[in-house]
């Protein structure tokens, strides 16, 4: 990794760090420079606004999660299985990083247009990747199904299940509602919990 590499990534994680704890607008340059050991002269050149910046991290972000989905379903052979691994890894990875999913989920909003925007790509590149799971697990009979639907449908499900839990603390995710997600989800398409067809 060369040294530009190394620092626009340092200002990533000091910055996804500051902008979940304070808000975007709460958020000050000067302690993301100050948590990322770099200069404000740094940030500017990588990122022209606060703005971008945050917009910077929530794509980082999604891609992260978009990567940690495809490692688990890569050495899984059987494709209703690699859905039901892509939903259970989406999930716990939202729960073991409250970060990610505060930033994903629920703190950009008030950003404005480009937040909406921005949620809306990383998004877009998850429903398509889940939209293709589908499609292999589904096999003929997906057309009898809108699969670009269903996998919105999902990430819909999720996300307000996290968010939920992100502002009250419960039902928990993993240890409450995923089980209940997993009946809802992949049962809505025909399989069943252990990944069988109905």
């Amino acid at each position: 990794m060369n040294t530009k590499e190394t620092t626009r990534e340092k200002l990533l994680k000091a910055a996804e760090e500051v902008f979940a704890t304070k808000g975007y607008y709460e958020a000050a340059v000067d302690e993301i420079v100050k948590k990322s050991t770099t200069s404000k002269g740094s940030v500017y050149f990588y990122f022209p606004s606060k703005e971008s910046l945050f917009l910077a991290v929530v794509d980082h972000l999604g891609d992260r999660l978009i990567q940690r989905v495809e490692r688990a379903v890569a050495d899984v052979s059987d494709p209703r299985q690699r859905l039901d691994v892509a939903l259970v890894t989406t999930v716990e990875t939202l729960v073991r990083h409250k970060r990610l999913a505060t930033l994903l989920l629920s703190k950009g909003f008030g950003v404005g247009p480009a937040f909406v925007q921005k949620r809306r790509e990383v998004f877009g590149r998850f429903a398509d990747r889940l939209r293709e799971l589908l499609d292999q697990a589904l096999g003929q009979e997906k057309a009898a199904l809108n699969t670009e639907v269903v996998a919105y449908a999902w990430l819909g499900a999720i996300s307000e299940v996290v968010v939920c839990w992100l502002e009250t603390g419960k039902p928990h995710p993993v240890k409450e509602s995923l089980p209940t997600l997993r009946r809802l989800l992949l049962g809505g398409v025909g399989m069943r919990v252990d990944g069988a067809r109905q």
